[in-house]
């Protein structure tokens, strides 16, 4: 006697697959959770850092290399931390570069000279480096192509609303004492390396097979458009949005606007909450509309909006720009990553890094030619810059190709799906 099947339990159980295949991996939320731990204590840290460096009496241009020693380190060393991802596992990987960051931060608060904190603060993007590489690859290696716009978002998320928390909890740090914000950043990190190492199974280093791809060429990534859409973007997004934004807005707030610094924290904080709020939404646009539309619609959202944020005729006219700016760098920022995942394997620590050190150079010139362009110009040209750079990526992202391909070096095609990622 055959039985019926029951039509109510049967959509139940494909609800269920489809809950299963739509749900995040664990090791998504963990690297979430811990970039909060990261971003929090670099918050709480980083408006303490000039004040403790000047505390030692030398030159404003001698602050300004401590707070950019640890960019400039970690842009050095990335090559390294690539090469290493070929040789030892993501997780393991990400752990080391938490606990050595946290180790020269610590030795910062502990540091009773200049030169002390120079070199530590510097030694620190050593594991800056090793986490943020690794990190990535773990991502990459456990998300499906069809989860990979939301992972970014939450990830990234994660960095958002502990980037909020930090400076304002670093405020009330700084009046127990000046050292106690590198203290505790190290217990952040520190955390964040446990919960890393209790939560997250143990990755092993590549395989022979997997080394394989590891072992391309760069030029053999660079060959592929989506790989170079991706790094253009992240070098636009380096260069405008944590880079040039940051610099131009608080001078524009305080000298044309006539307001206090501390509006130029409620605009910047009101900016990433929207951006935080939206980064669900933009997550799904990447994995439903595509990683190309996401990137053009992005583009273009900085290209126009990002003009326009030295235009602003009020203070709250420049608060709406930050904050549609922000969403529009978000999308941009989560399409490009998305990308990248869909075009370089997780062991390919060359291409990982090449990403990483196109966001870092962008976050480290974009700064220094926006000065010397408001010198001689003005801070409309010097944003305008950048919304040229953002013209440029979103060219690029245009001659992607519109059909999902298989990542550089794989021999195996995968249809595209209804649809598409790419």
């Amino acid at each position: 006697m055959h039985r019926i099947p029951d039509p109510r339990r049967r959509g139940r159980e494909e609800l269920s697959a489809r809950s299963a295949r739509e749900r995040l991996p664990l090791a998504v939320w963990i690297v979430a959770v811990v970039g909060f731990f990261i971003a929090i204590g670099f918050g709480v840290m980083s408006p303490v850092l000039p004040v403790y460096a000047r505390a030692f009496g030398v030159s404003t241009f001698l602050v300004g290399l401590v707070v950019s020693s640890l960019s400039i380190v970690r842009l050095a060393s990335m090559p390294l931390a690539g090469s290493l991802l070929t040789r030892v596992g993501p997780r393991e990987l990400a752990i080391a570069g938490n606990l050595l960051l946290a180790l020269t931060t610590a030795l910062i608060g502990f540091s009773n000279s200049y030169a002390g904190v120079l070199v530590w603060r510097g030694l620190g993007g050593f594991g800056s480096a090793l986490y943020g590489v690794s990190s990535m690859a773990l991502v990459f290696k456990v998300v499906p192509p069809h989860l990979r716009g939301r992972a970014n978002a939450l990830t990234g998320g994660g960095f958002v609303l502990g980037g909020m928390a930090g400076p304002a909890l670093g405020g009330l740090l700084s009046g127990v004492s000046i050292h106690f914000p590198f203290f505790f950043y190290a217990v952040t990190l520190i955390c964040a390396a446990a919960v890393m190492l209790v939560f997250l199974p143990a990755t092993r280093p590549p395989t022979r097979e997997q080394r394989s791809a590891s072992q391309l060429t760069l030029r053999a990534f660079v060959r592929d458009p989506r790989f170079r859409a991706s790094l253009a973007m992240n070098f636009a997004n380096g260069w405008q949005s944590n880079g040039v934004r940051a610099l131009v807005v608080p001078l524009f707030v305080i000298e044309v606007l006539g307001q206090t610094t501390a509006m130029t924290g409620v605009a910047f904080a009101v900016a990433a909450l929207a951006q935080a709020c939206c980064l669900p939404l933009t997550g799904w646009a990447v994995d439903h509309l595509g990683r190309r539309t996401m990137l053009l619609a992005g583009a273009s959202v900085t290209t126009v909006i990002g003009a326009l944020v030295a235009l602003a005729p009020s203070f709250p006219a420049l608060v709406v720009l930050l904050c549609v700016y922000a969403v529009g760098a978000s999308a941009a920022g989560s399409a490009a990553q998305a990308l990248l995942a869909d075009t370089v394997p997780a062991t390919a620590g060359s291409a990982l890094s090449a990403y990483q050190m196109a966001g870092d150079s962008g976050m480290i010139v974009g700064p220094l030619v926006a000065g010397a362009i408001i010198d001689v110009a003005s801070m409309p040209v010097a944003m305008g810059l950048g919304s040229v750079l953002f013209v440029a990526a979103g060219w690029l992202a245009w001659r992607v190709p519109g059909r999902t391909l298989p990542p550089v070096g794989s021999d195996a095609l995968e249809p595209a799906p209804a649809h598409g990622h790419t």
